[in-house]
């Protein structure tokens, strides 16, 4: 018993902060709707910026994009919490230049290709939840204390069957499942977050993800995955805020990326099934 007081009062004193950050369920889920969004229904823009590089068994790594890409959302207030609505463009550049690539020369087949750039229209999420779900949502939606800040974060390992076959689409998938990890950081002060007259709240990020190769790269049949390592940050004033070359390429290939969507629409656009209405549609040839 005298071990058990004395790890409990250790841990009152070394985990203070950790302490002060704990909320009810619903708090939880509104500040974390600042984070991500605005919870006075104005639109917000994550603009991020970052690496691509290859990662093949027994080969040292390549670095062979510079990536660059933006977020813009709107969220809805529901009554046990929001629904979030986005549109989300990046885009792959030429690493020393920073241009913005229509072509690509790949170094692992020698043979040049069109890239095909990310449009993905919706990326909706529905983060309502049943109040049996409430008491559980620091696990869905889990934080971590650092001190003067906060860190939400989410590791997602998405898997399930790729909408490009390799029985159909064999020169640009790799397996027949989707198999990926995306990891997402979202830090704030937890002094912005205590003002309760801030709607949405000042925000930087990290995301990593690890992917299978895009499909424009044709190389459905060679090993090897792609590594993206960005961060970013929510932009004050929006899509505007954003970098010239990226507002002027996306308002002479996708202008609707200038907003965010204003209903909630299903299924949510994938880099691959993007690809693969392109395929069917006969704007890539197979």
């Amino acid at each position: 018993m005298l071990r058990l007081i004395i790890t409990i009062v250790a841990l009152l004193i070394l985990l203070p902060g950790y302490l002060e950050a704990q909320t009810s369920p619903m708090e939880h889920l509104e500040n974390f709707m600042r984070v991500r969004g605005d919870s006075s229904g104005e639109e917000v823009v994550y603009h991020w910026t970052g690496t691509v590089y290859s990662f093949v068994p027994g080969q040292r790594k390549r670095e062979i994009f510079a990536f660059e890409g933006f977020n813009i959302a709107k969220t809805i207030p529901a009554e046990n919490g929001f629904q979030l609505l986005t549109r989300e463009a990046a885009f792959f550049l030429d690493p020393q230049s920073g241009e913005i690539l229509s072509t690509w020369r790949n170094p692992f087949t020698d043979a040049t290709v069109d890239v095909v750039q990310i449009w993905n229209d919706p990326v909706n999420q529905d983060l309502t939840f049943d109040q049996e779900y409430l008491p559980y949502i620091s696990r869905i939606l889990p934080v971590e204390d650092l001190g003067d800040q906060l860190a939400y974060y989410m590791d997602i390992f998405p898997f399930y069957d790729s909408p490009l076959t390799r029985r159909d689409y064999g020169d640009f998938s790799q397996s027949d499942t989707y198999q990926a990890a995306e990891f997402f950081q979202f830090f704030v002060d937890k002094s912005d977050l205590a003002n309760e007259e801030l709607t949405t709240v000042p925000t930087t990020i990290s995301w990593t993800r690890i992917s299978p190769w895009m499909p424009f790269m044709r190389m459905g049949d060679r090993p090897g995955n792609l590594v993206f390592v960005c961060r970013g940050r929510k932009l004050d004033g929006g899509f505007k805020a954003l970098p010239a070359k990226i507002k002027d390429y996306v308002m002479a290939n996708g202008p609707q990326f200038s907003e965010a969507p204003t209903e909630f629409l299903s299924p949510n656009e994938t880099s691959w099934t993007y690809f693969k209405k392109l395929v069917d549609g006969g704007q890539i040839q197979k």
